[in-house]
């Protein structure tokens, strides 16, 4: 979470320094890129999201001896995991 809001200040930083340039071509490139960059910041986060609720599920039906919560939590990772891997195929195919 530090590095991604580390990166989007950096971002920011360098959108700020364009516009004072007034190099609007430039800046359009950036735009395009930071847009592309804030979506997949964002489906990330949502997968580890996926992830940790799962692991949370999963502990709590460790914890109470319910292999239904322990069965659900597992999915909920998994959901996670398949979404993360997808995402990264898709980056590759379109990099």
């Amino acid at each position: 979470m530090k590095n991604l809001l580390l990166g989007l200040s950096l971002a920011a930083n360098v959108a700020l320094g364009y516009v004072v340039l007034k190099d609007t071509d430039a800046l359009a490139e950036l735009s395009d890129e930071f847009d592309d960059f804030s979506t997949k910041a964002a489906a990330k986060f949502d997968n580890l999201t996926d992830q940790a609720e799962g692991k949370a599920k999963q502990v709590k039906g460790s914890l109470t001896d319910d292999p239904k919560e322990k069965l659900a939590g597992d999915v909920e990772n998994g959901k996670g995991i398949v979404k993360d891997k997808v995402e990264d195929v898709k980056e590759d195919l379109t990099d």
